[in-house]
């Protein structure tokens, strides 16, 4: 059942290598204090708002709908408080804080759960034919991501693309470190569209 209400796409706006810098500061948005926090989160906001600005459009077009209404984020299973992402989101980032929803709340036992995907590690307010983009930090085996995604379309939603801050890799595993020499082989640009080949410059 998870299969089909899983997200119609992920998008990661980065790799996030282990031991690497941008690894490093998605680990401390959420686990400085103080002004170094405040430093970290603005730095990761910022590159959300300009992702977001850039290929947003991209996303829905790919899912084959207008635009999403409602974001959210995956909340912490972890027990934390006020996480910086849903801060980060619901205030801080132009472009996704007027659509802004809480709508996900873990199960008690949802860090019993796993690495395994379930819709039963969050419940979701109700939604009618809602077109959700779900926020999440770091992807690493996607399965809190999937089991929102999930949780989001039993409540309702018609469509839920997930955008993530940092695909986390541990070059040291498997294959991983063909995978990474390849990516690094692409220039990164912000022009360029995570889903449609070609730089937003050169479409007309």
């Amino acid at each position: 059942m998870l299969n089909t209400r899983a997200a119609d796409t992920v998008v990661p706006i980065s790799l996030a290598l282990k031991g690497e810098q941008y690894a490093n500061e998605l680990w401390r948005y959420k686990n400085t204090t103080g002004p170094q926090q405040q430093h970290f989160h603005r730095g990761i906001g910022a590159v959300l708002w300009r992702f977001l600005g850039m290929h947003e459009q991209c996303i829905a077009d790919h899912c084959a709908v207008d635009g999403f209404d409602t974001v959210t984020t995956v909340p912490s299973t972890s027990g934390r408080h006020g996480h910086p992402l849903r801060t980060m989101v619901a205030d801080m980032v132009g472009v996704t804080r007027g659509r802004h929803r809480d709508l996900l709340t873990p199960a008690p036992n949802a860090a019993d759960l796993g690495r395994s995907a379930s819709a039963a590690r969050y419940s979701a307010s109700a939604l009618w034919d809602a077109n959700v983009l779900l926020v999440d930090d770091t992807w690493t085996t996607g399965s809190h991501a999937q089991s929102a995604a999930a949780a989001l379309k039993a409540a309702g939603a018609r469509c839920v693309a997930v955008v993530v801050l940092g695909r986390h890799l541990n070059t040291g595993y498997g294959n991983t470190a063909l995978h990474v020499e390849h990516a690094r082989m692409r220039r990164f640009s912000w022009n360029v569209c995570p889903l449609r080949p070609w730089h937003h410059g050169a479409r007309e």
